[in-house]
């Protein structure tokens, strides 16, 4: 049998990102695909090689989801103050949100 036919298509997906296919993600795509490595490592009958290149992938996307969050922080210091009265300071949900 091959592993076409063992291995879900979702799956095969998954496994067959690289470094730079995982870069070149938007954060929203690099998260949905990181839930979808969580739920199949979650199951009990996932075989151990292919649990060990999710975990690989899943790393990769962890990295990069929060590679972008980093650099979205960033930007919103630097929006926080203007040319006259520039100052940083981290971004409260509570007082700067919805």
């Amino acid at each position: 049998m091959s592993k076409v036919a063992t291995v879900p298509s979702i799956l095969e997906d998954l496994t067959a990102l690289d470094q730079k296919a995982v870069e070149a993600l938007p954060y929203e795509v690099a998260m949905a695909r990181l839930e979808e490595v969580v739920t199949a490592l979650e199951r009990e009958c996932t075989p151990l090689e292919l649990g060990l290149r999710l975990y690989e992938v899943g790393t990769l996307l962890s990295r990069r989801c929060a590679n972008v969050l980093d650099v979205t922080e960033n930007r919103m210091l630097q929006l926080l103050g203007d040319a006259a009265n520039a100052r940083e300071e981290p971004f409260d949900p509570e007082k700067d949100g919805r």
